[in-house]
């Protein structure tokens, strides 16, 4: 399975983003974004279906791109644990490989708290959990 998380900050500052993408050779990408603009992007890599933990504040949106390998898909909506993140939503991602359908799911940090973010898969794929801190 690949996946990878994308985090956009909407406050604190003109147009500041921090991306966090959990794929393998995601660290390559987010470095060349680094020298764009006034955007500053950093990178966080992570192989499998590792949990991941990211911290972020209020008013940030977060996206999750969940990769499946065979058939089924993740469930929609996925849990979430607490009030503190909203599910906004999930699309799928074009093109359409033939492994499976890669999904986009999109959150919005409300409020303060930790939320852990459950994915369920149709099929075999396994469970994916991210928590996440809203400061």
């Amino acid at each position: 399975m690949r996946s990878n998380m994308v985090v956009r900050e909407s406050g604190g500052g003109a147009g500041r983003r921090a991306v966090a993408r959990v794929a393998p050779l995601m660290l390559l990408g987010a470095a060349m974004l680094s020298g764009c603009g006034a955007d500053r992007s950093t990178g966080v890599s992570s192989i499998g279906t590792e949990s991941r933990t990211l911290d972020v504040s209020r008013g940030t949106e977060i996206d999750v791109t969940l990769q499946t390998i065979g058939p089924g898909e993740y469930a929609s909506p996925p849990i979430v644990s607490s009030r503190s993140v909203r599910f906004l939503g999930v699309s799928l991602v074009t093109p359409v490989v033939p492994a499976g359908p890669t999904q986009r799911f999109r959150f919005e940090a409300v409020s303060s708290g930790t939320a852990v973010v459950v994915f369920r898969h149709t099929g075999n794929s396994p469970v994916v959990e991210d928590t996440i801190f809203v400061r």
